[in-house]
């Protein structure tokens, strides 16, 4: 006994003590309800005798123990966990995101999905982060907590990713590995039932003006085309093939050239990119729309009715939606982690005609 009392010293009574003691003890009995505020540090100086660096200090700890909330320029008042403006201040969780600034210029699909992300951030205390890249050399889990993965199929980084405790969310693709959550359209079944409208307007040269790059989304949209055309393979007839990645100058160039040479009743545009440049071409032969040809794209490009002059279907993504959903999970799973199932959610698109 003589030796633990030799060992280990007594605690010394810190001045500001009864000051934590006092507040702790009015808060639990409700002496202090929600929201009260608590006497300024000049109060608390006189009231209790002691400096304001001791005052500071019991307030920083009633603060760390979340008790209270602090507000810039109003003071210190005791938490309400029921209303957000006072409840303890909670740690950010930092959710990369693969986006560089050059993609909102010239995207609107990844403008559309950070502006939702960037306005759902907030609510569910993610700060979202730009990064150029993926990789597991580049996310590590010391900084990182989620990645929401943009145009990029499932891979081994992203599998790499998820096995050192970061959430990955894939945007607009099928995830099958148990680890990795998507949210996406089914870019398939939603190009079948897009061309099969064509088909039920009667067309029957429905042309196809796309890359074939051999990506999950080209496969995915050209299957869908094909399914519904019954064909294996694009008739040569009925294909413009395009180059990926090229200006909009060349992709109208080519397909002026593509539509001097063939009159297809009805065109369908895998991807929005390749819809203006179409539209400039249609205008440059004198093509009327829809009197001469039907055409529908993939993608949400209602805004480009105001560029083209004539109406058109077009696939609509509710790319907000998911986007915030995404956002959601990524922040109950960070800190709820196996009481949140992987998230596995396909969106249903909508066919819209402009007029």
């Amino acid at each position: 006994m003589l030796d633990e009392l030799v060992h280990k010293p007594v605690r010394k009574k810190a001045v500001y003590d009864r000051m934590l003691n006092e507040i702790r003890q009015a808060i639990r009995s409700g002496q202090l309800p929600p929201r009260s505020r608590i006497l300024s540090e000049p109060e608390l100086c006189e009231r209790y005798c002691i400096s304001r660096v001791s005052v500071r200090t019991a307030l920083a700890k009633l603060e760390k123990d979340g008790l209270i909330v602090k507000k810039n320029g109003l003071g210190s008042f005791v938490c309400d966990p029921a209303d957000p403006a006072f409840s303890p201040a909670q740690e950010l969780n930092d959710v990369a995101i693969n986006l560089t600034e050059m993609n909102f210029n010239v995207s609107w699909y990844y403008t559309k999905i950070y502006q939702a992300a960037a306005a759902t951030a907030p609510q569910c205390r993610v700060k979202l982060s730009l990064v150029s890249e993926i990789s597991a050399a580049l996310l590590k889990p010391n900084h990182w907590k989620g990645l929401l993965a943009l145009n990029t199929d499932e891979n081994a980084e992203l599998e790499a990713i998820a096995r050192q405790g970061i959430e990955v969310i894939l945007f607009n693709r099928i995830s099958h590995h148990p680890d990795l959550a998507s949210v996406y359209v089914d870019y398939y079944e939603e190009s079948l039932r897009a061309v099969r409208s064509l088909r039920e307007r009667g067309c029957r040269k429905i042309a196809l003006i796309t890359p074939n790059d051999g990506t999950s989304s080209s496969v995915a949209r050209i299957g869908g085309y094909l399914k519904a055309v019954d064909r294996s393979f694009p008739e040569p007839e009925l294909f413009c093939s395009l180059v990926q990645d090229r200006p909009d100058a060349e992709y109208t160039a080519v397909i002026t050239e593509y539509l001097k040479s063939h009159r297809p009743d009805a065109v369908y545009i895998p991807f929005g990119a390749h819809f203006l440049p179409f539209a400039a071409a249609a205008h440059q032969l004198n093509i009327r729309i829809p009197e001469d040809m039907a055409v529908i794209s993939f993608d949400d490009i209602g805004e480009m009715r105001n560029f083209c002059g004539f109406p058109f279907g077009y696939v609509k993504m509710p790319l907000a939606q998911m986007a915030e959903d995404a956002i959601r999970y990524l922040s109950e799973k960070i800190i709820r982690r196996n009481a949140v199932p992987v998230l596995k959610r396909r969106y249903p698109a909508t066919l819209e005609f402009s007029n």
